[in-house]
Formats: C-alpha cells, sequence, structure tokens
C-alpha cells in the first residue's frame, strides 16, 4: 500500500495546508498518509472504501480520513472532489506564532535538498548522520543544513525524524506489528526513544495514537 508522504503534498512544510480539486476519471487505488484529509465531492457518484467499509458518495458527500487511515475510491462516474489536506499539527500552526510574516509562494526546494529528501525517504531505517547525507549530495554538512532551513523550515534530521514519524503513524494503523518492530522498520531501534519520537510529532504515544486512530 502507498504512503502519500507530507513533502509530496505540502509546498512549504511549515504551514501544512494544501488543496486540490480532483476529477476522479478511474478508480482510486487504497493508500494512507499521516496527515488529515477532508474531500467534498461536489459532482457524479462513487464509491469511498476504507476500514470502516464501503459508502456510497454523491453530491454534497464529505468524507473525513484521519492520519494513518488508509482508504480509496472504486465505481467512480464522473465524480468531482475537492480535497483539503491539513497536517496533524496544522491547528497549533494556525495560531500565527509560527507562521512567517510574508505571504508570498516560497520557491521549490533546492535540487540538491530534493535528492536528500527522496535519499532520506527511500532508506528509512539506514543509520543516516549529516555527514553520510552530506557527501550523498555533495555538499557540505553546514551548507546542507542551511539549504534545509530556507527550504524546508527545518533541518535535514529534523526532517528524517518527520518522515520516520509518518511512515509509522501508517504502519500503527495499517497493521498489527508491536510498536517496537515498528519503531525498528523505520529507524528506531531503542522502543523508548522511539515513543519520544513519535509523540514529539504526534503529541501521543505510539500506542494511544493507534487506539484512537484505528477503526
Amino acid at each position: 500500500m502507498h504512503n502519500v508522504l507530507s513533502s509530496e503534498v505540502f509546498p512549504d512544510l511549515r504551514l501544512p495546508v494544501a488543496g486540490e480539486r480532483i476529477e476522479l476519471v478511474a478508480d482510486v487505488a487504497v493508500h494512507s498518509h499521516a496527515f488529515f484529509e477532508i474531500a467534498v465531492v461536489v459532482a457524479g457518484r462513487g464509491t469511498h472504501v476504507s476500514a470502516g467499509g464501503e459508502v456510497q458518495l454523491a453530491p454534497d458527500s464529505v468524507v473525513v480520513i484521519r492520519p494513518g487511515e488508509w482508504h480509496g475510491y472504486v465505481d467512480c462516474q464522473g465524480m468531482v472532489v475537492r480535497n483539503a489536506y491539513l497536517g496533524p499539527d496544522v491547528f497549533g500552526l494556525l495560531s500565527g506564532a509560527l507562521i512567517p510574516a510574508d505571504t508570498g509562494m516560497r520557491p521549490a526546494p533546492h535540487p540538491a535538498v530534493q535528492h536528500a529528501m527522496r535519499l532520506l525517504e527511500s532508506d528509512l531505517a539506514a543509520p543516516w548522520t549529516l555527514e553520510q547525507l552530506g557527501a550523498a549530495v555533495n555538499l557540505a554538512p553546514g551548507y546542507l543544513i542551511r539549504l534545509f532551513g530556507t527550504s524546508v523550515g527545518m533541518s535535514p534530521m529534523a526532517y528524517l525524524n518527520r518522515v520516520r514519524a509518518e511512515r509509522a503513524a501508517g504502519l500503527l494503523i495499517e497493521t498489527e506489528l508491536p510498536i517496537s518492530t515498528i519503531g525498528a522498520l523505520v529507524g528506531w531501534h531503542d522502543p523508548s526513544h522511539a515513543t519520544r519520537r513519535f509523540r514529539s510529532t504526534f503529541g501521543l504515544s505510539p500506542s494511544r495514537y493507534r487506539s484512537a486512530f484505528r477503526p
């Protein structure tokens, strides 16, 4: 099952809010993501599939997907939806304390930053260090940190921890795997360290997250 990462959806991870209008001309395979999705059907019909079962959709139907929950669409007949995506920490960000004063669109991340992000996402279990990542993209660690700060709003290692937490959230919802196993799969081999890192991203321990969001 594909797990959609925040970096694929949010232009600026410092303010994880995005939206789009989608015309569903074919079935959408089941997938998961570690952010909220609110889908409003504006035209056509179809069937929403999730762990909670199948729901028939028509104009004005609203679907709310929680972080880590899998879903998809089948039997789409001219269905058009408007999606809103909200990061799990967006409500705190919207307080204004962390929103930059300027309102202009930021440029896409530097190519080296994009390369580094893809490397981290492709092998979360690897024991990444800043030096190894810098060498992989042919940049000095200090310069890579500055590029990440400008483009993403966080350091490379902070980004790695965020993506690890998002992948762990999906596994907590989608599987019955023990929390310690999930931690190891995303590169957190010490269970207590995994719990601290996960809690720092979602505000809940892995066990509470699983019980709260799993259908």
